[in-house]
């Protein structure tokens, strides 16, 4: 049996084409595939892939399954403002990369984009007392910046020692070999950002 053709409201039609717009950014942001969300909602991937497209207008069972999938409400999904399309990416706490120290008591959580981790890397940087996380050099001509947000933190490079306090910051050569280490008496937080440009202008240390 052919399918029905879908009668045109410039009403519905509107509001249809932004829920398929809708959906198709929550699960592009949550990098999910069509197989990937079917499976999660219950809903076939042919009837999402048409949802996007406009060519259907799903029921309200449907847009429940494939909110609660999407970790959203069936109001925010038809009530989404056109200006939410400029959400690029959004991560959740188990999805961002975390790397330990070798002590075990620091931890770098990779926040920034790794569409640019080759030019710029972005950190949230903790430790525990007496926690020190020691860095091989960046690549040549690299400046690390530290912003301390609670907490106290000693950068050391070549035998040489800076400390740095909440709310202070740090810029240092990255292309030496370095180290952190939270030499205060409580945990160190920080935000880390590394250029890794060749061409920054630099000054001896």
């Amino acid at each position: 049996m052919a399918r029905q053709k879908r009668q045109y409201c410039p009403e519905t039609d509107a509001l249809s084409e932004k829920l398929g717009q809708t959906i198709l950014r929550l699960r592009t942001a949550d990098k999910l595939s069509l197989g990937e969300l079917s499976e999660m909602s219950g809903v076939a991937k042919s009837m999402i892939s048409q949802i996007e497209k406009n060519e259907t207008n799903p029921s309200l069972a449907t847009l429940s399954r494939l909110s609660l999938a999407l970790k959203t409400s069936v109001e925010a999904m038809v009530s989404a403002d056109e200006d939410q399309d400029v959400l690029i990416e959004k991560l959740f706490v188990q999805d961002i990369p975390l790397l330990k120290s070798e002590d075990g008591l620091c931890e770098l959580r990779i926040i920034g984009s790794i569409d640019t981790v080759q030019w710029v890397q972005w950190y949230d940087f903790q430790a525990q007392p007496g926690g020190v996380l020691k860095s091989s050099p960046h690549p040549a001509g690299s400046v690390e910046n530290l912003s301390i947000l609670s907490g106290e933190v000693t950068v050391e490079i070549g035998g040489k020692r800076w400390v740095a306090k909440a709310g202070e910051t740090i810029r240092y050569r990255g292309d030496f070999e370095h180290s952190l280490t939270n030499t205060g008496d409580t945990p160190a937080h920080a935000t880390m950002v590394n250029i890794l440009a060749h061409m920054v202008r630099t000054q001896p240390l």
